[in-house]
């Protein structure tokens, strides 16, 4: 079974040198540097350290507010957090004015045609990148101008424009020699290479493909980059065993990057090709767990067909279902009739009749003829062939099997019918007899149940009145014994006085009140305390009594008097309280609470 792996990296992500734009004041870079740490290290709140970046940004120009935006963006974008990478770039295009910055709206439009090119609406892609296309010629900028036709030419070649995509090309080279930097020479041949590999010409790709690895010789990144599409050209070429010592390089150069997930799925890939489809299935269902957290939705359905794939060949239909019905799904949904829509079709029909549901897998297979035809699907005429002769001929023996079961059905029937008949008067009154009888039972067991609900709801309204009570009379106990410590330390006394208050102080931290406390709470709130620790390992005693009381509704001077503190040190216990369970500023204390 052959997969379809038509997934080319976008040039757009291969852009990352902006020397032309300016450079962030280094206390924001500082800020920004710090934000991205937090990300790789996948720390919560990591926004906290942009927000003071953009604090700093928002008192110089509009232009270095919409760079801000712009290098956050890109620093969520290199960990996989797309929609938040697209949020920022929105803000930096509100924070320029296009006319005054047009090399700064530019770059940040072409960075929004990657994101929606990730993402999946590719409605928005070609709009976009028109008004990238704009604000680059207004720039009157040769880096600008050759980035802007390289990416449109990537766009357009994967929406099947290959003529008008290599014309761009053409005219892209002049401003790139103008510009005279290396990373967009070797786009131009890079992007070149992607095309001729969409278009199955895989021996001109692989050929591109390696002329731009050594005109980026040096550049480690566009290197690589052009070393993961070679890998796929080499792969189509049966040519595996170089892209199995190859593309580990890859791996290794963009770890902890999303990247890393693109190189490891091809080389999940290439042991497919080899048959070793433990290996490809082991990479492919880390790769895919790694796509669906940054929400890469191309390598998830990659991923997905993969392992469909994968499950087939080593003869699991029923594990390769769900695979192939997602990958299907997404590629249904992108908008495009393509060979990935096509490929993704078959597999989940060869998925379902494999595993016995036929008749689902002939739904899907009607009308491919057409469908191929309509797309112009003639590099793979000889599988189609072949998935067309299997289809024709699993429908002709299941509607053989059909007719002979009717067959059957209609002798057996006329030798029966006289006994059926018999039969049938006997039976309806023995149904009737059972039916009658489970009813009485199910209404005399929902009675039953009514009575037991009504008793436990009972029960528990019973003991949460019990549990504020002892609550409300713990707390005014304690409100009283404060007070009367504040006037029994206003009273000239000796040792009498000491004692009286070293009594009340005994009093007041004395383990046994919250004893009875957390028995009359634990019969109300049946595991909270195990499921708090559960779920919060690092709570202390102290802070699991402060939420106790919190998931009570009591208010801060209450819970103040029964923890013997002040009302300032139960809002400071609160604060603590919310940092440890990793609560933002929008989130309700009490709500996280109540979910425990």
């Amino acid at each position: 079974m052959r997969v379809l792996t038509i997934f080319c990296v976008l040039f757009s992500v291969a852009i990352t040198a902006q020397n032309y734009l300016k450079e962030l004041d280094p206390d924001i870079q500082s800020f920004i540097d710090e934000g991205e740490a937090c990300l790789k290290e996948k720390k919560s709140d990591c926004n906290i350290v942009f927000e003071q970046a953009l604090e700093l940004a928002e008192k110089e120009k509009d232009s270095t507010l919409a760079m801000t935006y712009y290098v956050i963006g890109m620093s969520h974008s290199r960990y996989g957090k797309l929609p938040a990478f697209l949020e920022y770039l929105n803000k930096g295009l509100k924070a320029t004015k296009g006319e005054n910055h047009p090399t700064v709206t530019s770059a940040i439009l072409r960075k929004k045609v990657y994101a929606f090119a990730r993402m999946g609406p590719i409605d928005s892609i070609l709009p976009t990148s028109e008004l990238a296309m704009q604000w680059a010629k207004a720039s009157k900028d040769d880096q600008t101008i050759a980035e802007v036709y390289i990416q449109r030419a990537d766009l357009l070649h994967r929406m099947g424009n290959s003529n008008e995509a290599l014309q761009l090309l053409r005219e892209a080279k002049p401003y790139a020699d103008k510009a005279d930097i290396q990373r967009q020479k070797a786009g131009v041949v890079f992007t070149m290479g992607n095309i001729y590999l969409s278009n199955y010409d895989y021996e001109e790709a692989r050929n591109t493909l390696e002329e731009a690895m050594v005109i980026s010789e040096g550049d480690d990144e566009m290197y690589y980059l052009s070393l993961i599409n070679w890998s796929m050209a080499k792969i189509e070429l049966q040519e595996l065993q170089p892209v199995i010592d190859k593309l580990p390089e890859a791996v290794t150069f963009f770890r902890d990057r999303n990247l890393e997930w693109t190189a490891k799925t091809h080389l999940s890939h290439a042991y497919s090709k080899l048959e070793k489809y433990d290996e490809s299935i082991r990479l492919s269902e880390e790769c895919l767990s790694a796509a669906q957290e940054i929400y890469d939705p191309t390598l998830i359905s990659l991923n997905n067909r993969l392992l469909a794939t994968g499950y087939m060949e080593i003869n699991q239909p029923q594990k390769a279902i769900p695979y192939a019905e997602r990958a299907f799904d997404y590629e249904s949904k992108k908008g495009a009739l393509d060979e990935q829509v096509l490929g993704a079709r078959i597999l989940y029909g060869f998925a379902l009749g494999k595993s016995g549901q036929k008749d689902k897998a002939y739904d899907l297979w009607e009308g491919l003829p057409t469908l191929i035809d309509s797309v112009g699907f003639y590099a793979k005429q000889r599988e189609i062939k072949k998935w067309q002769q299997l289809y024709e001929t699993e429908k002709k023996e299941a509607q053989i099997a059909i007719q002979e079961k009717n067959i059957a059905l209609l002798e057996e029937k006329e030798t029966t019918s006289k006994l059926q008949k018999g039969l049938l008067a006997a039976g309806l009154l023995a149904v009737i007899g059972v039916l009658s009888g489970l009813w009485i039972r199910f209404r005399e067991t929902k009675k039953r149940a009514a009575l037991e609900r009504e008793k436990l709801d009972a029960e528990i309204q019973y003991k949460q009145k019990e549990l504020t009570t002892h609550a409300l009379h713990l707390a005014k106990k304690n409100e009283i014994l404060v007070d009367l410590k504040t006037k029994v330390e206003q009273m000239e006394g000796g040792c009498e006085t000491r004692d009286i208050i070293n009594t009340i102080n005994f009093d007041l931290k004395d383990e046994a009140n919250w004893e009875n406390f957390t028995q009359y709470f634990e019969k109300v709130h049946t595991d909270f305390g195990v499921n708090v620790k559960n779920k919060y390992p690092d709570v202390t005693t102290n802070e699991l009594r402060l939420m106790a009381l919190l998931r009570m509704n009591l208010t801060n001077k209450e819970i103040a008097n029964m923890l013997n503190i002040t009302a300032d040190g139960v809002k400071k216990a609160r604060y603590r309280l919310r940092k440890k369970m990793s609560l933002s500023s929008d989130d309700s204390l009490e709500t996280a609470i109540l979910r425990v």
